[in-house]
C-alpha cells in the first residue's frame, strides 16, 4: 500500500465512469449510502455546482444493506428515471455493494424490464482507479449505442477527453482547430463537448485518436468492431503539428537526437505526459522522464489498428503511485524542471523550477481555473513562458 501524506489519493472507478458519461443526459446511479453521489459532485466534478445534477446516490441506509431491499431500490430508479425522462440510466457499484455481493447485473436487468430508456451496469467496485470506471463506461457506452455504418473518409473520433485527465474542455480547442484547419472532421468526443446523439455516430469516424488512457480500451474495441484505426497522442507545439498531420495520415514519428544539458520530469496522466515529453525533446532539445501515476504497459504494444503514437519510452520512465519515491526522483540534482499538479511541488526540497501542469485526478477542482495551456501553439506559449524561453 502506498501512504500519502502530501498528495490525495486518485479518484476510484465510479468517479471516473461518471466523467465520462457526466454530459450525455443519462441518470447515473451510484450504488451506495446516503450521500453517495454527494463526493462526486463536490470534489471531482467541477461542471456541477448547485444546480442540476445527473449523478445520484442510492440513498442507502443501515437497515437497507443488513436486510437487503433491492426491489424498493428498483422502484426508485425506474420512478425517477420516468420522471426525468433522461437518454439512459448507468448503475455504478461502490466498495458497499462490492462488500455485501450486490448482483448489479441483476439489479440492472429488473430496471430494464421496467423501462424502455436503456440501462447500463457499470461493475465498479469503488477500489479500482479511477481509469478502470471510465475504461467500462466508455465500452458499455459504445455496446449499447453504436452500430455499424458508412464511413465518412477524413473524420475522426476523439476518446479518452474526460475531464480528470483533460482538464477544462476548452484545453482540446487547438486540437480541434488544427483538424478542422487540415480538413479533418470530427464526429464525437469522448468525455467531453458531445452530446449522445453525436456519440451514436461515431462508428462513421475513419479514425479515431486516443487523448487519455481512458480511451485505449475502447479504441481497440472500435476496430476489432467497426475497422476504425487508431493513433495516440497530442500535438505540443507548433511544430509537432506537423508531425502530428502526418500522424494522421499514418506516418509514425522519430524522435530526433538533440538533447541538452538540462533535464526535466513529467509527473501525471501517461499519454498527455508523453506527448509533451515528445515536444520538450524534439523542440527544445530537453532531456524528459516521464513519471505516469497511472500504469501504462498496454501503451507499449502494437496491436492491430495502431497507426502511429506519440508514446516513446525510454528506460528511465516509470510507472508509480508511490510519494517517497516520486519525491526521490524529483529532488535528484540532476533534474532542472518539474511539469505536474501544483500539489507535487509540496514534495519539493531540493531548488527547481516548478512547472504546474494540473491533473484534476489528483487536485480535483483546486486548480480547474487555472490559467494553463498544454496543445499546440497555445502549449508551447505556456511551456515556453515557464521555461524563460522568447
Amino acid at each position: 500500500m502506498d501512504l500519502l501524506h502530501n498528495l490525495l489519493p486518485l479518484p476510484s472507478g465510479y468517479f471516473g465512469a461518471s466523467s465520462v458519461l457526466y454530459d450525455l443526459g443519462g441518470l447515473i446511479v451510484v450504488y451506495g449510502p446516503a450521500g453517495g453521489a454527494w463526493h462526486i459532485n463536490i470534489e471531482d466534478e467541477p461542471r456541477w455546482y448547485r444546480g442540476k445534477t445527473t449523478i445520484v446516490g442510492a440513498g442507502l441506509l443501515e437497515m437497507d444493506v443488513i436486510l437487503g431491499k433491492d426491489p424498493e431500490f428498483v422502484e426508485r430508479i425506474v420512478s425517477v428515471a420516468r420522471d426525468l425522462n433522461r437518454n439512459f440510466v448507468a448503475l455504478c457499484g461502490t466498495p458497499v455493494s462490492a462488500i455485501i455481493g450486490v448482483d448489479l447485473k441483476g439489479l440492472t436487468q429488473a430496471i430494464q424490464k421496467r423501462l424502455n430508456t436503456p440501462v447500463l451496469c457499470i461493475k465498479t467496485s469503488g477500489t479500482e482507479s479511477y481509469l478502470e470506471g471510465a475504461e467500462k463506461a466508455a465500452l458499455a457506452l459504445a455496446k449499447t449505442f453504436l452500430e455499424p455504418t458508412v464511413k465518412i473518409p477524413r473524420s475522426v473520433n476523439i476518446l479518452g477527453a474526460i475531464h480528470l485527465d483533460m482538464g477544462h474542455p476548452q484545453h482540446l480547442e487547438p486540437l480541434l482547430s488544427l483538424l478542422n484547419e487540415n480538413n479533418w472532421k470530427v464526429i464525437s468526443i469522448w468525455g467531453g463537448y458531445s452530446s449522445l446523439e453525436q456519440i451514436k455516430h461515431s462508428a462513421s469516424a475513419s479514425l479515431n485518436i486516443v487523448v487519455g488512457l481512458s480511451g485505449v480500451s475502447l479504441a481497440r474495441y472500435m476496430y476489432e468492431k467497426f475497422d476504425i484505426p487508431y493513433i495516440v497522442g497530442i500535438p505540443v507545439g507548433r511544430k509537432v503539428q506537423k508531425t502530428y498531420l502526418s500522424l494522421l495520415e499514418g506516418i509514425p514519428p522519430t524522435l530526433p537526437q538533440t538533447p541538452n544539458s538540462q533535464k526535466a520530469l513529467v509527473i501525471g496522466e501517461p499519454i498527455v505526459s508523453y506527448s509533451l515529453k515528445y515536444f520538450l525533446e524534439a523542440e527544445l532539445g530537453i532531456k524528459t522522464i516521464v513519471i505516469s501515476v497511472l500504469p501504462y504497459k498496454d501503451l507499449l504494444l502494437s496491436p492491430k489498428g495502431l497507426k502511429g503514437s506519440f508514446i516513446i519510452p525510454s528506460k528511465e520512465d516509470i510507472y508509480t503511485c508511490s510519494e517517497p519515491r516520486i519525491a526521490d526522483l524529483m529532488n535528484k540534482s540532476d533534474v532542472d524542471y518539474i511539469i505536474a499538479d501544483p500539489l507535487y511541488e509540496r514534495l519539493l526540497y531540493q531548488k527547481k523550477k516548478f512547472i504546474p501542469l494540473p491533473h484534476i485526478a489528483m487536485s480535483a477542482r483546486f486548480y480547474w481555473d487555472m490559467d494553463y495551456e498544454y496543445i499546440g501553439p497555445r502549449g508551447e506559449e505556456y511551456f515556453k513562458k515557464q521555461l524563460g524561453i522568447t
